[in-house]
C-alpha cells in the first residue's frame, strides 16, 4: 500500500507540471498555430470545391455541403454520433471488440496504480511491453514503450496515469485548484493500458465510411549527432528549430519523457550521452513527435488484405471519418502472417501527418469534402 501512495504522490507532481506546462504562452503558442493549420486546410478543400465554408472558432470549420452543413474540429465533427466517439475513447474496449473478431491486436491487461503489482506475470512472459493510458488521450500523451522490468513497469504507469487522469473525465466547471484535487483523487484508479510491445513500422490509414483515403508510414523523431553535443543538447536544438518554424507545422513538441529514456536506453544511450558525428539517434518508440516531413506515403505498400481489416476495425468502432494504426514488419502481407496488429482506431484522427508534401501525398480534406458533398474539383 505504500508504494501505491507513493506512485500517486509521484503520478500527482507530474499532472500538475502538466497542467501548468500547458498554460504557459509558449504552449498556447503551439495550440494556435495547431488550430490554424486545421482551419486552413478545410478552408482552402472547401474553396477549391466552391462550397462556402466558415471559421467558428479555434480549429472549427463549417462548410456548408448542397444538403447539411458539416462542421470539424480537433474534437470531432457532426458526420460522429456519441456513441461512436465514446467507444473509440476507450482502448481495451476497442481492442477486446477487434480481438472478437478476429483481427490481430496486441495481447493486452488493464490495470490500475493500485493494481499494478498483479501485471508483473505478464511483463515476465511478454518480455517487453507498451504502458498507456486506457481511455480518452491521443497524441501518445502518457504513453512508454520499450518497459522490461518491475522498476520501469511502476515509472511508466505512473506517467501514464498522470495522462488519463487530464482526460478529462472530471468536469471542466470550478477553480483550476478544485479540478486538480478532482483529478489527483482519481489517479489510483485510472485504468491503464499494458501491451505486448510488437516490432515493426507504424503505419496510420485513414478511411470514410470504409473508403481507404489514405496511408502513411509514420516516421519516429531523430536526431543526428555532431559529435561534441549531448542528446539533450540536440534535442534542445531540434525543440528550438521546431519553436522557429514559420510553416503550418512549426512548434511541433518534442518532450523528455519516460519514452525518451527508454528509447534511447535501448539504443544504449542517455540524454547525457555524445552521439558521434553522423549518428542518427532514434528519440522515441512512439511515433506522435515524429517530423512531418519524414512521414512517407504508405499506400502503395498495403496488401489488399491490411486495408479490408483497416476497414473492418472502422466499422466495428462505427465512426465514419476513423484513423486506423497498424504496426506490422511487413504490409505486403495480412497482419496475422506478418506478426502484425491494429494498434488503435480513432475517431478523431489527426490529418497533419497526411500532408508531408512528399511525392504521392493525398490532399484527405479535399477527399473527405468531394465525398460528403459528391462534387469534384472544377476542371477549367
Amino acid at each position: 500500500m505504500a508504494s501505491v501512495h507513493r506512485d500517486v504522490r509521484r503520478a500527482g507532481r507530474a499532472l500538475v507540471s502538466s497542467v501548468l506546462r500547458a498554460k504557459l504562452p509558449a504552449a498556447r503558442a503551439v495550440q494556435a498555430r495547431r488550430d490554424a493549420f486545421n482551419r486552413e486546410l478545410w478552408l482552402a478543400a472547401a474553396s477549391r470545391l466552391g462550397l462556402p465554408a466558415t471559421a467558428t472558432g479555434g480549429s472549427a470549420v463549417t462548410v456548408q455541403l448542397p444538403d447539411r452543413p458539416f462542421s470539424i474540429s480537433r474534437g470531432g465533427s457532426t458526420i460522429e454520433d456519441a456513441d461512436a466517439l465514446e467507444r473509440a475513447g476507450d482502448k481495451e474496449r476497442t481492442a477486446a471488440a477487434l480481438a472478437e473478431r478476429g483481427i490481430p491486436v496486441p495481447e493486452h491487461v488493464v490495470t490500475t496504480l493500485a493494481t499494478l503489482s498483479d501485471v508483473e506475470p505478464f511483463l515476465a512472459r511478454c518480455g517487453t511491453v507498451v504502458v498507456k493510458p486506457a481511455r480518452d488521450t491521443s497524441a501518445g500523451r502518457g504513453v512508454t514503450t520499450s518497459v522490461r522490468d518491475a522498476a520501469a513497469l511502476r515509472t511508466a504507469a505512473v506517467a501514464a496515469a498522470a495522462a488519463g487522469s487530464r482526460a478529462g473525465r472530471t468536469s471542466r466547471s470550478g477553480s483550476l485548484l478544485g479540478r486538480l484535487r478532482a483529478k489527483y483523487r482519481d489517479l489510483a484508479d485510472v485504468p491503464l493500458l499494458v501491451e505486448q510491445q510488437v516490432r515493426g513500422a507504424n503505419y496510420r490509414l485513414l478511411y470514410l465510411d470504409g473508403e481507404l483515403l489514405d496511408a502513411v508510414r509514420r516516421a519516429v523523431p531523430t536526431v543526428v549527432g555532431d559529435g561534441h553535443s549531448t542528446v539533450r543538447a540536440l534535442v534542445a536544438r531540434l525543440a528550438a528549430d521546431r519553436a522557429a518554424d514559420p510553416g503550418e507545422h512549426g512548434g511541433l513538441p518534442v518532450t523528455i519523457d519516460e519514452d525518451m529514456r527508454r528509447t534511447l536506453a535501448d539504443q544504449r544511450l542517455t540524454l547525457a550521452s555524445v552521439p558521434a558525428a553522423g549518428t542518427v539517434v532514434a528519440l522515441k518508440t512512439a511515433v506522435n513527435e515524429g517530423a512531418i516531413a519524414e512521414q512517407q506515403p504508405a499506400w502503395h505498400l498495403l496488401c489488399p488484405e491490411i486495408v479490408r481489416e483497416g476497414a473492418r476495425a472502422a466499422r466495428l468502432v462505427g465512426g465514419r471519418l476513423v484513423g486506423v494504426d497498424i504496426i506490422t514488419p511487413d504490409p505486403s502481407v495480412p497482419l496475422a502472417a506478418a506478426g502484425g496488429v491494429v494498434l488503435e482506431v480513432n475517431t478523431t484522427p489527426g490529418l497533419a501527418y497526411h500532408y508531408h508534401g512528399n511525392p504521392g501525398g493525398v490532399d484527405v480534406a479535399q477527399g473527405v469534402l468531394e465525398r460528403l458533398a459528391g462534387v469534384r474539383v472544377p476542371t477549367s
